[in-house]
């Protein structure tokens, strides 16, 4: 039985009802191109000349009109040649993984699986530096000798380099010879135009993928990644359509609600999807190696208006995934969020899982937990979401059974109110190696309890945060190295005294910045939530071991296993699987 805690959770949840999601059909509309009805000639006059921004040290971003009409032919000329694809290349869709109530299936088989995210793919394949692609063929190399079979990576970063060139001093003293350092990627440095470059860095990742093994999911879209120090999630969207750099006037609602956006966000979709890999001449939508596409990572909207703060967002996946499901039926679509509900950040974890062309329900585990259930665990730090768990001295027991209870919460709604499977896409524990073994066993123990308790379960996947291969500096505590080795502590106390040089207009400008985008997103109680937390943490900070947790990772594996789960694809040495098709 659920305890009182689980049942009032489930029972309260708004929108949650106890009925099974049928798969919808893939839709069609998309065909008709229906955004050129849109007022784009209009959009298009009120752009008057280009406007240029000169930074503080120097540097000028100019902004030109957007040719609306063009963009919008071009989504649709994009849009009919996903109906196309080379000689060949078309796969039967049992090679795609599927789902078949609230399980996945692969060749007509029940897929479970462990897995893992690796952020930071993308940049070490673009960046040219032998020692970065040596250290991203280890990781797939390693994830595949673990059994790991899904990996989640970025195929996003949009908008020109706007950074303050000390920051690259600051990394270029700090970072010891012998290692490198992701270096600045922009995949989309303009509405519509990609970088070949950085789409042949995308190419060799997924043939990496092929040839271990490993299925992925590519995520589009960071909500959290803020322009100014790298490159940016949602911003650049927004700061095209205003022409400038400062989104002082806007909010994150308006990215939801913009129908510029839209356009410009829907292109960008298409022209991945019907990328033609460089490698293996499969386009992306036709590839089995992709696992699904994440629409965005993590998206929210506390901004928005309303009772229900949720239907802004909400509506803003439905569309997005009807759209790309009209132009790539084989593929599984999310958008992968922390499993909130509606009162913290205008995000309904459970409302976007049950969307008709969503393929399944996902959620990120945390030390922060976000979620409001009742009054008594409201933060006392002024926001409206409980942050337990966050400080060292509440970890324990008490803290673990939380996260137990949480997770065991968020497995039954998705089968018993959503329907669909389940993957937690995130989790980890910072700077303690005793502590993030403790969450990734409770995880191991959560998932195969579920598993044992109904052969049916949702539970299908897991997928921890921060995998890593070779010596970086481990900046923020999330590293798991997959080679079990120890990890590389930052150095912050020689940070903070070269950051004392940096020039005063460079630390004002990044000041500046950083508050707008908190303005942006109405996030500046969380902000300051989390700094307060980072100063918890100061005495932890330091290098550990992976080899303990690689144990525990090992059994997940075991434990997927253990059900009959398929390989999800054959590794083949020259990258293209006679089965799959290749990537």
């Amino acid at each position: 039985m659920p305890s009182a805690w689980l049942a009032l959770l489930l029972a309260l949840s708004l929108g949650w009802v106890r009925a099974a999601a049928a798969a919808a059909p893939a839709p069609t509309d998309c065909f008709d191109c229906p955004w050129l009805e849109l007022p784009l000639d209009e959009w298009t006059a009120k752009a008057n000349g280009s406007r240029s921004e000169t930074l503080p040290w120097g540097q000028v971003v100019t902004f030109h009109p957007i040719d609306y009409r063009r963009l919008g032919e071009e989504l649709c000329e994009c849009v009919l040649d996903s109906l196309e694809g080379p000689l060949g290349t078309h796969q039967p869709p049992q090679h795609f993984v599927q789902t078949d109530g609230t399980r996945f299936v692969l060749h007509g088989k029940p897929l479970r699986f462990s897995g893992f995210n690796a952020a930071q793919a993308l940049s070490w394949a673009a960046s040219g530096d032998p020692r970065l692609l040596a250290d991203l063929m280890q990781l797939f190399a390693d994830a595949a000798s673990l059994g790991l079979k899904v990996g989640r990576v970025w195929a996003t970063a949009n908008g020109p380099k706007v950074r303050p060139p000390f920051l690259d001093v600051f990394n270029e003293q700090l970072v010891p010879a012998n290692m490198s350092e992701p270096p600045w990627v922009t995949l989309q440095p303009e509405p519509g135009v990609l970088n070949e470059t950085v789409l042949q860095a995308l190419d060799h990742i997924l043939d990496l993928a092929q040839q271990n093994g490993v299925k992925l999911v590519l995520t589009l879209a960071d909500y959290h990644a803020r322009f100014g120090s790298g490159p940016a999630g949602v911003e650049p969207f927004m700061q095209w359509v205003h022409m400038s750099l400062n989104l002082s006037d806007v909010s994150v609602s308006d990215f939801y609600s913009d129908e510029r956006v839209k356009l410009l966000y829907r292109l960008n979709l298409c022209q991945l999807a019907n990328r033609v890999s460089s490698r293996s001449g499969v386009k992306y939508k036709d590839t089995p190696m992709v696992f699904a596409w994440d629409l965005i990572s993590e998206p929210r909207c506390p901004a928005c208006p309303g009772s229900n703060r949720s239907a802004a967002l909400s509506g803003w996946v439905d569309e997005m995934s009807a759209f790309m499901r009209c132009i790539d039926p084989n593929h599984l679509w999310l958008a992968a969020n922390g499993g909130s509900r509606p009162v913290c950040f205008g995000q309904d974890w459970a409302e976007i899982a049950r969307l008709p062309h969503i393929g399944y329900g996902s959620a990120h585990m945390y030390q922060s937990m976000r979620g409001s259930w009742d009054d008594a665990t409201r933060s006392e730090c002024g926001w409206e979401c409980a942050m337990a768990c966050i400080w060292e001295f509440q970890w324990g027991h008490t803290c673990l059974s939380r996260f137990g209870q949480w997770l065991q919460a968020h497995i039954q709604a998705s089968g018993e109110a959503v329907g669909k499977p389940f993957i937690l896409e995130e989790w980890g524990k910072q700077w303690s190696e005793e502590q993030r073994n403790q969450m990734f066993q409770l995880v191991q123990d959560t998932f195969r309890a579920a598993r044992a308790a109904n052969a049916s379960s949702p539970a299908a996947g897991a997928m921890f945060w921060g995998a890593t291969a070779g010596e970086h500096i481990d900046w923020d505590g999330w590293q798991v190295r997959l080679d079990g080795g120890r990890t590389v502590a930052p150095p912050f106390e020689a940070a903070d005294k070269l950051r004392q040089a940096m020039p005063p207009e460079q630390q004002q400008w990044l000041a500046d910045v950083d508050a707008m985008q908190a303005a942006f997103r109405h996030d500046k109680l969380a902000s300051l939530c989390m700094d307060q937390a980072k100063q918890e943490f100061a005495s932890l900070f330091s290098g550990y071991s992976s080899n303990s947790t690689l144990e525990i990772v090992r059994g997940m594996v075991a434990d997927a296993a253990s059900v009959g789960s398929p390989s999800p694809a054959t590794p083949a040495s020259n990258g293209v699987a006679a089965a799959d098709g290749g990537t």
